[in-house]
C-alpha cells in the first residue's frame, strides 16, 4: 500500500495508552498501576491448569474401553494412535498454566512490594522538594542586633 492509498485519518492517527486521557500531559491519577491484573491472571492460569487436569482424566477415561470390542476397526486404531499426541499437548498446556499461575502471582506480589517502596521514595523526595518551594525569609541573628 502506498501513502496515496492510506486514508488521511489513518495518517494522522495517534497511539494512546488505554488508561491515558486524551488531554495529554502527565500528572494526576490517570496512570495508576495495580497488582490486580497480575494476581487475576495467575488465578485464571491456575483454573486453566485444573481444567487441563480434568480434560486429561476425561480423555483417558473415554479411551479406556476403545481397544476391547473394537479390534480390527480402523477408526479405533486411529483414535489410539492420536491419543498420545493429544495427551502430550494437553499436558504441555497444563504444565505451562501451572508455571504461569505461580510466576504471575509472584510478579504481582513483587510489583505490589515495589510499588510501596517507590511511593515511599517519591514521598520522601517530595517533602524535600517542598522545602525548596517555601518562600525564603532571611534569618535574623540575635548577635547582629
Amino acid at each position: 500500500m502506498t501513502d496515496a492509498q492510506i486514508p488521511q485519518q489513518s495518517k494522522e492517527a495517534h497511539i494512546l495508552l488505554a488508561s491515558a486521557g486524551s488531554g495529554g500531559g502527565g500528572g494526576g491519577d490517570v496512570h495508576k498501576a495495580s497488582v490486580w491484573p497480575w494476581t487475576t491472571a495467575g488465578g485464571v492460569a491456575g483454573e486453566l491448569n485444573q481444567g487441563m487436569d480434568t480434560a486429561l482424566r476425561d480423555l483417558s477415561h473415554a479411551h479406556d474401553g476403545i481397544k476391547s470390542g473394537t479390534a480390527g476397526f480402523a477408526s479405533a486404531a486411529a483414535l489410539s494412535a492420536i491419543l498420545g499426541g493429544w495427551e502430550a499437548r494437553l499436558s504441555a498446556v497444563r504444565d505451562e498454566c501451572k508455571r504461569l499461575d505461580g510466576d504471575l502471582k509472584k510478579a504481582g506480589t513483587a510489583f505490589g512490594e515495589n510499588e510501596v517502596q517507590v511511593k515511599a521514595s517519591f514521598q520522601a523526595t517530595g517533602s524535600r522538594i517542598n522545602d525548596y518551594n517555601k518562600p525564603w525569609t532571611p534569618s535574623v541573628s540575635k548577635a547582629g542586633k
